[in-house]
This record gives structure tokens, C-alpha cells and sequence, in this order.
């Protein structure tokens, strides 16, 4: 190969490499978005907007970026349904007496749409990202996935449970098992229905209604049942 060659070779090599590194790229991306990553709607568009005009990352971390003065919201729409993070946001007081959340003026649009970016942050695959926490050392490991189950759905948001949660609005669980509260039964057939639906069982509560599927529900009183 004589001399005059060699740039050629060079530039023409160089070329394909990038082309096939572009191609390669374009092609993770587009399997990332399409696997990993729900489509975005203009009202999630539009809740991401609110969250960065109202400072939110201020005290909440969310794919973990922001502060920690409040609570990490990454899986936040698994914990509260639709219906209770839009009354919590329109007017924090009313839907969790005692909460330090700040009134900050929402619509019921405004509400809305910060809703529809909290459910499409929710579906974002990260693997498994944030991590449970660790359930009480005191339970049994037979409700070892129901004391996961308490701090992953916010429970642990309202009521202690064998040293861990807040002091409140909600009761002390820790020792729910053995000794039923406000006169209510404390037997698995109860916390059942009332984990199901807790206004169907005391009108007025403000135990807000979590969603839980059938198995969540059962390790939950299998955990409660357990604290004695």
C-alpha cells in the first residue's frame, strides 16, 4: 500500500467506525425508551413543570435527585392512589392532619397533572430502585414481607410499629396484635377488611385507603398480627 493510500484508508475506517457506533447507540436508546421508559403525555409534561417551578426536589428526592427533609416519592403512586395524592396535594391539612407539607396553592388541573408524573415515574424501570427498606428486626421472619410491606406503602408514614415510623396522626402498632385498639377487633378477618377499604369499616377515618393487592393485604396482616 503506497503512501497515498494510508489517509484514505484512515478517514474511510474512521467513517464506518463512527457510523456503526451511531447506529449502535441509536439502536440502546431507542430499546431503552421502549422497555424501560413509559411515553410521556402533555399532563405528564406538564406535572414534571410544576415539580421544578414549586422547588419540590427541595425536601422530596425522586430518582434520586433532591433533598430529604420529606419523602421519597420515586414509587409514591404505589402507596397512595390517585384520588388521595390530588386531595393531599390540593390541601395537605384536610387529607393528613399534623403533616409539615406546605399548602402550595394547587388547582385541581395543578394537582392533576403532578398525579400523572408521579404514575409515570412510578412505571419507570429502575431496578428495583429504591430498595425496601429493612423490616423490624422484633418481627418474626414468617412477616418478614409484611414489615417490608409497612415501610414500602407508607405506613410507617402515619403509625410506629415495633420502633420504627412516626408518632402519628395514626396509632402506635406496635403492639397491635395483642391488644386491639379504639375498641376495634384486632383479628386477621378485621385488619383485613379494614386494610381493604377503611371507611367501609369506620366512616370518617382518616385512614386513607392504600392500594394493596390480595397478597399484600394477607403479608400485612400476617405482620400485624404478629406485633404482640
Amino acid at each position: 500500500m503506497n503512501g497515498k493510500l494510508l489517509p484514505t484508508v484512515f478517514i474511510t475506517g474512521t467513517l464506518v467506525s463512527f457510523a456503526v457506533l451511531g447506529a449502535m447507540t441509536a439502536n440502546s436508546l431507542a430499546a431503552i425508551h421502549a422497555s424501560r421508559t413509559p411515553p410521556l403525555t402533555e399532563s405528564v409534561i406538564a406535572g414534571k413543570a410544576l415539580w421544578a417551578a414549586r422547588n419540590c426536589n427541595d425536601c422530596h428526592t425522586i430518582l434520586g435527585i433532591g433533598g430529604y427533609f420529606a419523602p421519597e416519592l420515586t414509587k409514591v403512586a404505589d402507596r397512595r392512589d390517585a384520588a388521595w395524592l390530588q386531595g393531599f396535594l390540593v390541601r395537605p391539612a384536610v387529607a393528613k392532619p399534623g403533616t409539615t407539607m406546605p399548602d402550595q396553592r394547587l388547582t385541581e388541573a395543578d394537582a392533576q397533572a403532578l398525579v400523572a408524573f408521579f404514575e409515570w415515574v412510578r412505571r419507570i424501570d429502575t431496578n428495583d430502585w429504591p430498595p425496601a427498606p429493612m423490616g423490624s428486626a422484633a418481627a418474626p421472619a414468617t412477616s418478614s414481607e409484611g414489615a417490608m410491606l409497612f415501610q414500602r406503602k407508607g405506613c410507617s408514614a402515619c403509625h410506629m410499629a415495633a420502633g420504627l415510623g412516626a408518632s402519628g396522626p395514626g396509632p402506635d402498632l406496635t403492639h397491635i396484635g395483642g391488644t386491639p385498639y379504639d375498641a376495634l377487633p384486632n383479628t386477621p378477618e378485621f385488619l383485613s377488611r379494614w386494610l381493604d377499604d377503611p371507611q367501609a369499616v369506620k366512616p370518617g377515618t382518616l385512614m386513607p385507603r392504600t392500594p394493596l393487592s390480595a397478597a399484600e393485604r394477607d403479608a400485612l396482616v400476617e405482620y400485624l398480627v404478629s406485633l404482640k
